[in-house]
């Protein structure tokens, strides 16, 4: 088995992550398919009779490979100090000022 990474840059959506993973998994020879929208990177694990259908089987579908690249799994640290890649919970909570300022609010 064989390891390719490809950067899909035109994969943006789950849509897009969609037809991606039905595209490489329509090829011969293809046991896994790794898509992320988040990265616009695809990994694919197959067999060596496979690596040159996966390219054109991506660019038929619509989503050109802009080069086979290596994935560092690990985030790295945002440049600047901030917590951009610090994951947290979000809470919100709706109030109603919120609600009559939208102007969706009706009273019965």
């Amino acid at each position: 088995m064989e390891r390719t990474t490809f950067s899909v840059p035109t994969m943006f959506a789950d849509h897009h992550v969609l037809r991606v993973r039905e595209a490489l998994m329509g090829v011969e020879g293809v046991e896994t398919v790794v898509a992320s929208a988040a990265r616009r990177m695809v990994v694919v694990e197959h067999d060596a009779a496979a690596a040159q259908a996966l390219s054109r089987a991506l660019a038929e579908a619509g989503h050109p490979v802009e080069a086979s690249v290596e994935l560092d799994p690990a985030l790295p640290p945002s440049k600047d100090g901030s917590a951009w890649y610090t994951v947290i919970q979000r809470i919100t909570d709706t109030q109603r000022k919120d609600l009559e300022m939208s102007g969706d609010f009706r009273r019965y």
